[in-house]
C-alpha cells in the first residue's frame, strides 16, 4: 500500500484554501476504467446541489462571508480529473419532515434501543457457557426494560385522564368545579356521566390515544423506511456481524416487538379501568352491601384472563430474532395476543360500565399507585441484571480492550434512558395535577383551589431531576477547567508544529481547537455523572422498603436526619422538589418550542434531525417504537447502487464523512461476493473507532476493521487533531488474531488543521479552523482519493481474501 506524506510537518506554501477546483493528482497515470467517487455527507447534510459543487459559480478564494469567484468549467466539478462525482443524499431520513422533531419525546425509547447494540465482547455464531447466559440476559434485560418504557409513558397518559381528572377530580365535586368549571361534566353529582365507571372510561381515552397514536407511528415509520430488493446474500464471517445477510430488514422483529408492546400498553389501560370496580365489588361482598349477586365472579375472570396475557406478551419480547422461523410463529402470537387484548378490553368497559348504586370515588385511583411503584422496582432489578450480564460478557472476551466504561457504556445508557423517561413522566402529570388544581405551583389552598395528589413517586424524580440539573452544571463547568488545561498543554506542541511563539493569539485559538478535538475522551466520565442522580432514587427506594412503605415526600426523606437539622433538610429537599418540578416543566415547553420552530424553519429541524443521525443508526431490536432506523434503508440502497457500478465495471471509491462514513463501511460489508475488494473506501472526520468502536464493541472494532480492509481494494482515512468526532482507525494486522498488534488505516498523520498559520499568498484572512467540517476542500483529500482508485484498477478477476476464509452459512438477522 502507498504511503502517504507526513501531513503533521509544518506546511509550505499553498494555493488558497479552500479551493474546490481539483488538486494536481500525484505521479503516475490515470486509469482508463469508469471512475466513481460516491460521496456519503454525515450528520445534518446539505442540499444534494450544495454537496455537489454544482452551482455555475466556484469559489477560489477568500471565505463563505466574502470570497473571489470564477465561472465553473467541467473540471472544477471533479476531484480527480475523469472520476465523476455522486452524492448519496440521506439527510431527509432524519430531518425532512418538520413532523420529525417530536422524536425528541421518544428520546429514552432511543437510548434504550442503542443500549441494546452497546453490549461488550462478541457476537458470534454459537456462544457457549457463560458467553452465552451473559448475552441472552443481556438482550432479555433491555427489551424487558424497553418494554416498561412503554408501560411507563401509558401509566402517565392514565395518571392524568383517569387519576386526576376522572378520578380525583369527582372525588372533591364542589372544589373541582370551582376550580375547573368545564369538568362540571364529570364533576357535578347531577351530570349523568359523574358515575365513577362512566368517568373512568372518559379519563381512558387519554392512554388509549397515546397506544394508537405510537402504534400509528411506527407502523408508518416502518413502511416508510423499508427496503426490499433482490440483492445477493453478502459474504458472512464472524469478524463482522454486520455482514450478516438480513442484518438491515428487521421488519419481522419489529412488527412482532411491536404487537407485545402494544397489548401490554392496551392490558394497562384495561388493568386500571377494571381494578377499581373489581375492589368495590370484592369489598361490598365482604360486607354485605347489596350489590348484584355474583358480580365480583366475571371481574376476578377478567382480572385473571388480562394477567396471563399480558404477562405472556411481555414474554414473548424476548424471544430473539434469529431464526426466521421462531420469528415467524412469534409473530403470529404476538398478533394473536394484541386482538385477544383488544377485546378482553371491551368486555373490562362493560364490566366498568356495569350500574354499581353507592359506587363514589375516593382518594388517589385504586391500582395507579402499586403498578407504578411496582414498574419502578422492576426497572431497577433489571438495570442490576445488564450490569451484571455486561460484566460477564466482558470478562469472557478480553480482546476488546478499548471498550469504554468497561463494558459498561451500554448498562450506563439504558439507565439514563430509563431516568430520562422516569423524568418526562415526572413532569408531564406534576405540572398536569398543577394546572388542573388551578392552585399555582407554590399555592397550597385556597377556596378555588382543587388539592390533587400525583403518586409520591414522582416526588422523588422531581428530586432527582433537580439533582440532574446541578450535576450538569458541574460537568459544564469540568469540561470548561478540562478544555483550559488541555489549551496550555497544546499551545506548545502548536508554536512547534508552525514554528511559531508560544503567546500568539492565533497559537491559542489553534490550541484551543486542538485541546476541544480531545473531549470527547472524557464522555465515559460524563455519563457516569449523569447516573450520580440515580443513588440518590436508589437510597430513597432502599429507606421506603425498610420502613414499609413507598411515601417518598420531603418529610419521609428529612425524618432520618438528627432532630437539630430536621427542618433544615426538610426545607431543603422540598425546595429542591419543587425547582427539579419547575425544570421538567421548563425541559416540556422546551421541547415543545424546539418543535414548533423545526415546522417551519429547515436549519432547526436539521439540528434537531442530527441528534438523530447517531442515536436512530441501529435497527429497532429493542424498542420498536422508537424513532425508526435511516441505515434500514440508507444501507440498502447503497449496496445496490454500488453493486450495481461495480458488475459493470465502474471503479466505485466510497467517499465517507462522519456518520456517513458508518453508513459506507456497513455498505462494504454487506457487498456481494462478486464485488469483494473491487471498491475503494476513504474516510474522513470518521467515528468509526473513536466512538463505535469503544461504545458498540460487538460490531465494531480492531477485528472488525481488518476485515473490513479486506474486503475493499483500498482505504484511507483522514482526520484532524481538532476534530473532536473523527480519528485515526485502529484494525489488528490478521483478522483472525484476537491479541495480535494494532496497525492504522493510513494516513496514520493527522491533516493540518489549519493548513497555514498566516494568510496564504493572494489572501487577507487567514485559513479558518475546520474541525469536523469541510474535508473535501482539503488539499490532502483529492491525493487520498486519487490513490485509493488507483488502487482500484489494480484488482484483477479474483476473490478477496475475506471470501476464501469464510464458511456458507445461512442468512442472520440482527
Amino acid at each position: 500500500m502507498a504511503t502517504m506524506p507526513d501531513h503533521s510537518a509544518p506546511p509550505g506554501p499553498r494555493a488558497p484554501f479552500p479551493a474546490p477546483a481539483p488538486g494536481p493528482a500525484p505521479d503516475g497515470p490515470a486509469p482508463d476504467a469508469d471512475r466513481v467517487e460516491l460521496r456519503v455527507h454525515g450528520v445534518s447534510g446539505g442540499r444534494p446541489t450544495e454537496l455537489l459543487d454544482v452551482e455555475p459559480a466556484v469559489r477560489v478564494g477568500g471565505d463563505r462571508m466574502a470570497g473571489f469567484f470564477r465561472w465553473r468549467r467541467e473540471p472544477d466539478t471533479e476531484t480527480v480529473p475523469g472520476m465523476r462525482r455522486e452524492i448519496f443524499a440521506w439527510g431527509n431520513l432524519t430531518s425532512g419532515n418538520a413532523s420529525r422533531a417530536f422524536w425528541l419525546l421518544l428520546l429514552p425509547f432511543m437510548l434504550v434501543n442503542m443500549a441494546y447494540w452497546m453490549r461488550p465482547g462478541r457476537v458470534d455464531r454459537g456462544p457457549r457457557g457463560l458467553r452465552r447466559v451473559a448475552g441472552n440476559l443481556y438482550g432479555a434485560s433491555v427489551r424487558l426494560l424497553a418494554l416498561s418504557l412503554t408501560v411507563l409513558i401509558v401509566l402517565a397518559a392514565a395518571g392524568i385522564g383517569m387519576d386526576l381528572v376522572a378520578w380525583q377530580c369527582p372525588a372533591q365535586a364542589e372544589e373541582c368545579v370551582q376550580a375547573r368549571p368545564w369538568l362540571a361534566f364529570l364533576a357535578s353529582p347531577a351530570s349523568p356521566l359523574s358515575d365513577p365507571g362512566t368517568a373512568l372510561l372518559i379519563g381512558a381515552v387519554l392512554p388509549a390515544l397515546v397506544v394508537v397514536v405510537l402504534w400509528r407511528l411506527s407502523r408508518r415509520t416502518a413502511a416508510d423506511y423499508e427496503v426490499a430488493d433482490g440483492r445477493v446474500p453478502p459474504e458472512p464471517t464472524d469478524a463482522a456481524p454486520l455482514s450478516r445477510s438480513g442484518f438491515w430488514n428487521n421488519s419481522e422483529t419489529m412488527a412482532r416487538l411491536r404487537s407485545a408492546h402494544i397489548a401490554v400498553a392496551m392490558g394497562t389501560v384495561a388493568a386500571l379501568l377494571l381494578v377499581p370496580a373489581l375492589r368495590y365489588d370484592l369489598d361490598a361482598h365482604a360486607l354485605g352491601v347489596p350489590v348484584l349477586p355474583g358480580s365480583w365472579v366475571p371481574g376476578v375472570a377478567l382480572a385473571v384472563l388480562l394477567a396471563a396475557v399480558v404477562a405472556v406478551a411481555a414474554v414473548s419480547v424476548l424471544v430473539p430474532g434469529v431464526d426466521p422461523r421462531w420469528n415467524a410463529r412469534a409473530d403470529l402470537v404476538c398478533r394473536v395476543l394484541r386482538d385477544l387484548t383488544s377485546g378482553l378490553t371491551a368486555v373490562v368497559v362493560l364490566y366498568t360500565l356495569w350500574p354499581r348504586p353507592g359506587w363514589a370515588a375516593e382518594g388517589r385511583l385504586p391500582g395507579a399507585t402499586e403498578m407504578l411503584n411496582t414498574l419502578f422496582t422492576v426497572q431497577g432489578v433489571l438495570v442490576f441484571v445488564l450490569v451484571g450480564a455486561a460484566v460477564a460478557l466482558q470478562t469472557a472476551d478480553r480482546a476488546h480492550g478499548l471498550t469504554a466504561m468497561r463494558g459498561q457504556a451500554g448498562p450506563a445508557t439504558a439507565a439514563l434512558g430509563v431516568l430520562l423517561g422516569g423524568a418526562f413522566s415526572a413532569a408531564l402529570v406534576f405540572q398536569g395535577s398543577v394546572w388542573l388544581s388551578g392552585c399555582g405551583a407554590l399555592a397550597t389552598e385556597g377556596t378555588d383551589c382543587l388539592p390533587l395528589a400525583p403518586p409520591e413517586i414522582y416526588s422523588w424524580l422531581q428530586l432527582t431531576i433537580a439533582l440532574e440539573a446541578v450535576v450538569v452544571l458541574l460537568a459544564a463547568v469540568f469540561l470548561w477547567v478540562r478544555l483550559r488545561v488541555g489549551e496550555r498543554a497544546q499551545e506548545p506542541r502548536v508554536a512547534e508544529h508552525y514554528g511559531r511563539s508560544e503567546d500568539a493569539p492565533r497559537t491559542r485559538d489553534i490550541a484551543s481547537a486542538w485541546a476541544g478535538g480531545r473531549l470527547t475522551e472524557v464522555l465515559p466520565g460524563v455519563l457516569l455523572a449523569l447516573l450520580l442522580p440515580v443513588l440518590a432514587l436508589v437510597g430513597l427506594a432502599l429507606r421506603s422498603v425498610l420502613t414499609g412503605g413507598m411515601e417518598a415526600g420531603p418529610a419521609p426523606a428529612a425524618s432520618a436526619v438528627a432532630d437539630g437539622l430536621q427542618g433544615v433538610a426538610q426545607e431543603t429537599i422540598s425546595t429542591m422538589t419543587g425547582v427539579g418540578s419547575l425544570i421538567g416543566a421548563g425541559a416540556l415547553v422546551a421541547l415543545v418550542w424546539i418543535g414548533r420552530s423545526a415546522y417551519s424553519d429547515r436549519p432547526t429541524r436539521q439540528a434537531v434531525g442530527a441528534l438523530w443521525d447517531v442515536g436512530t443508526f441501529w435497527p429497532r431490536v429493542a424498542h420498536p417504537l422508537a424513532p425508526p432506523s435511516y441505515a434500514e434503508r440508507a444501507v440498502p440502497q447503497l449496496t445496490v447502487r454500488v453493486s450495481h457500478l461495480a458488475r459493470d465495471g465502474t471503479n466505485v471509491v466510497l467517499s465517507g464523512h462522519s456518520q456517513g462514513s458508518v453508513l459506507a463501511a456497513a455498505t462494504v460489508w454487506q457487498l456481494p461476493r462478486d464485488c469483494l475488494g473491487r471498491v475503494g473506501l476513504l474516510t474522513h472526520g470518521s467515528p468509526l473507532d473513536r466512538l463505535y468502536a469503544r461504545y458498540f464493541p460487538a460490531y465494531f472494532g480492531p477485528r472488525s476493521f481488518a476485515d473490513l480492509q479486506n474486503r475493499v481494494s483500498g482505504w484511507r482515512n483522514l482526520w484532524r487533531r481538532s476534530d473532536a468526532i473523527g480519528g485515526p482507525v485502529r484494525l489488528h494486522t490478521d483478522p483472525d488474531d484476537r491479541g495480535g498488534a494494532l496497525t492504522v488505516v493510513e494516513p496514520g498523520e493527522p491533516l493540518t488543521d489549519p493548513v497555514s498559520y498566516g494568510a496564504p499568498p493572494g489572501e487577507a484572512r487567514r485559513p479558518e479552523i475546520l474541525g469536523h467540517s469541510s474535508y473535501t476542500e482539503d488539499p490532502g483529500y483529492a491525493e487520498a482519493l486519487w490513490r485509493v482508485s488507483v488502487e482500484g484498477t489494480e484488482v484483477t478477476e479474483r476473490e478477496a481474501p475475506v471470501a476464501s476464509r469464510a464458511e456458507e452459512r445461512p442468512p442472520q438477522g440482527p
